[in-house]
């Protein structure tokens, strides 16, 4: 893999769903990066884990407890980071939940309500309330992430197809409301999403997604990368 780019050193990144499938590989990356790491935990379950495997990054990473479906554990999320570093740099919306798969006649409300609300709603909550720091520091990145299913629908995909295409719409107002500053908002194609949302692709495939994406290589704003952008040994294809 080409060497990660060397601009992401220091970046504070925000990371949600940070004890998920994605989540692990994106901490191990981003701490290898040399980024300064604030890690959004829904499950206090996962909480020891993640301190255990945090032990030797204490000073370069912040874990906060935090249930982003509520509006105000967002805003205490995002004050607590900026009280911690100073800034926020990067946000990767990373929190997902596949929900049941059903057919939308079958599909029960109570599930509905909870992927609408992590899936789509988390990314724009948390935007909403980071946002004015970065306009502050006339600087930012956003990544969010979709899936291959918006643009090959399948069915029984429920709310999960639903909220990605409601992410990418988020995407690209953003990048309209937001042009003309030094912060863009892009959309990751992950690909195809397995079980436990958990990519179909291996990490080595999609994981330069997000390197790059974080760094001040990527000048794109309002766009959807895709994994497929990018080599076999991690670089971005011209």
């Amino acid at each position: 893999m080409n060497p990660t780019p060397t601009s992401i050193s220091g970046k504070v990144i925000l990371l949600t769903g940070s004890t998920g499938p994605m989540g692990r590989h994106l901490v191990d990356a981003y701490l290898q990066a040399g980024a300064k790491l604030a890690l959004c935990v829904r499950r206090m379950a996962n909480l020891p884990d993640l301190e255990m495997a945090l032990a030797n990054h204490i000073d370069e990473t912040a874990i906060v407890p935090c249930d982003l479906r509520y509006v105000e554990n967002v805003v205490r999320l995002i004050h607590r980071v900026v009280h911690r570093f100073g800034r926020i740099d990067v946000i990767v919306n990373a929190a997902a939940i596949l929900g049941p798969r059903e057919l939308v006649m079958n599909y029960p409300a109570d599930p509905w309500r909870d992927v609408i609300a992590t899936n789509a709603t988390a990314p724009y909550l948390v935007c909403r309330e980071a946002l004015p720091w970065m306009k502050r520091q006339d600087s930012g990145t956003i990544i969010n992430i979709t899936s291959s299913l918006t643009r090959d629908t399948k069915a029984k995909r429920g709310a999960y197809l639903v909220a990605c295409h409601a992410v990418e719409g988020l995407t690209k107002l953003l990048a309209c409301e937001l042009k003309g500053t030094n912060i863009r908002v892009n959309t990751i194609d992950i690909g195809r999403m397995g079980e436990d949302v958990q990519p179909v692709a291996s990490p080595q495939q999609w994981v330069p997604a997000f390197l790059w994406a974080a760094s001040d290589d990527c000048k794109l704003n309002g766009e959807r990368i895709s994994i497929a952008d990018f080599g076999a040994g991690g670089s971005k294809k011209d």
